[in-house]
This record gives C-alpha cells, structure tokens and sequence, in this order.
C-alpha cells in the first residue's frame, strides 16, 4: 500500500510496509504515530531529511509509562546551548519556543526564545535542503542554561494550553488538554545523511503539540548538549 505524503507532489510508494514494520518494533507503550491527512509522515520526513529510523534511532522511546520517560538536558561543554527550529508543519498560527529549568511539581520556570508564523509547503520539503522558518522580532537560538538540567518546549498561540514539554510528565502536570497522552517529544542523535556519522552532542527533535500523533508539528535541532538518561539507538552506526 501506497501512503499520499505529500499533496498532489511527492509518493512514497511501501510506506505502508515501513508503518508496519516499525509498529512491530516499537516498544509496547510508545505512542503510535498517525500521520495526519495530505501531510509527510513522520517516517519518511526522518528518512529522506536525516538518515535516522523512526524507533531503532529513537533516544527517549516510552518503555513503562510516558511519565517516567527522561526528557531532560545538560550542557555538553563551554560556550552557549543552541535550539532552532528547522522544519514548521504545524498550524500557521504563531510558533514558540524555549527553554525551562525543572521545579518538580510546580510549573515549569519557562523562558522564551524565538517565534514564527510560517508553514512550509509540499514544494519547500521537495526542493530546499535549508528549511528553517524565517524567526519573528527578537528570537534568538542561543542560550546558557548553565551546568544543572533543563528541558526544552514550544507551543502555538491557535492551541488555549501552556504547550508540550521535553518531558512528559511536565505535559501531563501542566497540560490539561493532553495529559492523558503527555509524550510529545520525539528525541534523536543528529546524524551527518551523507556518512552515518553522530553531529557530537547535537539531537533532533519532533514535536506534536496536538492530538492527532504526527510528531513533525516543529522539528527542532539543539546543540552542545547531552540528554540525560538517554538509551542507545537500536539502529548501527556506519564506520
């Protein structure tokens, strides 16, 4: 079977193989990815895009319960963290995004840093290679969060919520309207397409901020860090 992922341009012909394939290899509790209508899957846009296998790649995969997945940071060496947004197929509506430091059951100390409101086409995704969206006023992509841990969200003015979180269990607390399914941050080893090889201390990571589990609302890059509690990816490195 034929999935249409990209309106009226782009076929991807057996990703319905690939869908299930992976179904099969996930583990029990992970969130089932749904791709929504006329949009790229989530399995393909990691494929063709960065070389990366939706669940073999995947660092913060739900092994017992979304709550007890990590989702946290730590800065990996000197100098400024960096998060950027590079690919937006969300709403059109206004996107944010930031960082926040952990208060255990308290909200979350958020800080913001950068905003657009961009969508990008079936054509952009087809022809560009650099694809992020054009920033709004004052974003900025750096900051130093200093040496304790930090998670990182964003979240989109169209949705009445305070947005997703890095770690489940902040969505959940925080997040009325999608604390029954809180993991909403898909967290991958940034891997050079070309040699197979890891971007040192640099992940990506997908984002769904709505229900429908498509998981490429935002896809974002963050370097000069390490996620705590990470798990090795199932998939081989090339040499």
């Amino acid at each position: 079977m034929s999935l249409e992922c990209f309106r009226g341009t782009i076929w991807f012909v057996g990703c319905g193989l690939m869908l299930a394939a992976t179904a099969r290899a996930q583990e029990p509790g992970q969130p089932k990815v749904q791709p929504g209508p006329n949009e790229p899957d989530w399995v393909v846009v990691l494929s063709d895009r960065y070389g990366l296998s939706m669940i073999e790649d995947l660092l913060n995969p739900v092994k017992t319960t979304a709550s007890e997945t990590p989702g946290l940071f730590r800065k990996a060496g000197p100098g400024p963290v960096r998060y950027a947004p590079v690919l937006a197929l969300g709403l059109e509506t206004r996107t944010r995004g930031g960082w926040y430091r952990p208060a255990g059951e308290a909200a979350p100390k958020k800080s913001g840093l950068w905003t657009y409101t961009f969508k990008h086409t079936a054509a952009d995704l087809e022809k560009k290679n650099d694809l992020a969206p054009p920033l709004e006023g004052q974003s900025q992509l750096e900051f130093d969060p200093g040496d304790q841990p930090f998670g990182v969200w964003v979240s989109n003015d169209g949705l009445n919520d305070g947005g997703v979180y890095s770690e489940p269990a902040v969505v959940a607390r925080n997040n009325a309207r999608l604390a029954k399914q809180p993991y909403k941050a898909m967290i991958y080893p940034n891997r050079d397409k070309t040699t197979g090889r890891k971007v040192p201390n640099s992940y990506l990571i997908g984002w769904e901020y709505s229900t429908n589990d498509d998981f490429q609302d935002v896809v974002c890059r963050i370097d000069n860090v390490v996620l705590i509690g990470a798990d090795k990816p199932k998939a081989a490195e090339k040499p």
